[in-house]
C-alpha cells in the first residue's frame, strides 16, 4: 500500500546581483506541505486521425482553394472513388511521380494518369478497397507529408502502409501536384538480419574506396559490366544444364499426363 509521504519546512535562497547592482537579498520561500507520492489512474488513449497544418502567416492570404492539405486529400478521395476526371485535374502537366515499387519515375501527366488509372483498376470494388489517410502535414512552399495504409471494408490490410510526400504549384489560381515520391512498407522484416547486412556492406564499402566511389556514381555501368560478365562466363557454362534441366521436367509432366489419363480411363470401365 502506497503511503503519502508530506513535510513542512522552508529554504534560504540566495539571490546574487548581476553587474550595476549592489544589493544582496536573502529570502525565505516556504513551502506547501504536498504528497510526493500520488496513486496512478490508469488512461487510455483512443488513436486519433490527425490533419496537422501549420498556422498561415498574417501576410499571406488564407484561402480555402489554395490549402495544400486538402489538395492531397482531394487526391486521394479521388482515387477511393475511382474519378479519374478529377485526378487529372489535380496532376500538373510536368509532374514527376516516382514510386520507388518502380524502377523509373512516371513523367509527365500522360504517364501518371496511366499509373493511377491501372492503380484505380487493381484496387478493385470502390466500396471494399480505399486509402486510408492517417495523417497530413503541410509544410513549406506547398509542399505535404502523407501517413496512410489501405483499408479492405474498413479492415487495415497488412504490409500495405505507406508515406508519400508531395511538393504543388500554384497554377490559375489552383493548387496542382508537381512532385511526388512514395514509400511503401516492405512485407520482409529481417530484422537484426537488415543490420548485419548493413554491417557486412558498409565494410566492403570502406575496403574498396575507390571503386565504392565509382559504383555510387555510375550504378547503371556496374549493371551493364556484371550482365556482360554474365554473359561471357557464365551463360556458356549454365545454359546447356538448364536446357537439360527442362527437358526432364518436360519429359516427367508427359509421364505424370499420361498416366493420370490411363488412370481415369480404367476408372470408367470399373465404375461401368
Amino acid at each position: 500500500m502506497a503511503a503519502a509521504i508530506g513535510f513542512n519546512s522552508s529554504i534560504s535562497v540566495q539571490f546574487i546581483p548581476t553587474k550595476g547592482t549592489s544589493n544582496h537579498s536573502i529570502c525565505n520561500i516556504p513551502l506547501r506541505k504536498s504528497n510526493l507520492v500520488q496513486p496512478l489512474k490508469p488512461t487510455r488513449r483512443k488513436p486519433l486521425k490527425l490533419f496537422v497544418v501549420p498556422p498561415s502567416s498574417p501576410t499571406s492570404s488564407d484561402t480555402s482553394s489554395l490549402s495544400p492539405a486538402r489538395t492531397i486529400m482531394e487526391f486521394y478521395s479521388s482515387i477511393n472513388q475511382k474519378n479519374l476526371t478529377k485526378l487529372d485535374s489535380l496532376i500538373a502537366e510536368d509532374c514527376c511521380f516516382r514510386d520507388y515499387f518502380f524502377p523509373k519515375p512516371f513523367q509527365g501527366r500522360k504517364e501518371v494518369m496511366h499509373f493511377l488509372e491501372q492503380l484505380t483498376m487493381c484496387m478493385g470494388d470502390y466500396r471494399n478497397m480505399r486509402f486510408n489517410v492517417e495523417l497530413v502535414c503541410e509544410g513549406n512552399d506547398y509542399t505535404v507529408a502523407v501517413n496512410w495504409h489501405l483499408d479492405w471494408k474498413k479492415i487495415e490490410v497488412p504490409f500495405t502502409r505507406g508515406c508519400s510526400y508531395f511538393s504543388l504549384s500554384v497554377n490559375d489560381d489552383k493548387l496542382l501536384i508537381k512532385k511526388a515520391q512514395v514509400l511503401i512498407e516492405s512485407p520482409i522484416k529481417l530484422g537484426v538480419v537488415a543490420l548485419a547486412i548493413f554491417k557486412t556492406v558498409t565494410s566492403i564499402l570502406d575496403a574498396f574506396p575507390a571503386a565504392t566511389e565509382w559504383f555510387l556514381k555510375s550504378p547503371h555501368a556496374m549493371c551493364r559490366v556484371l550482365l556482360k560478365a554474365y554473359s561471357i562466363g557464365i551463360h556458356p557454362v549454365i545454359s546447356p544444364f538448364l536446357a537439360w534441366y527442362i527437358k526432364i521436367l518436360n519429359l516427367t509432366a508427359c509421364i505424370l499426363t499420361t498416366t493420370l489419363n490411363i488412370l481415369h480411363y480404367l476408372a470408367k470401365i470399373f465404375h461401368k
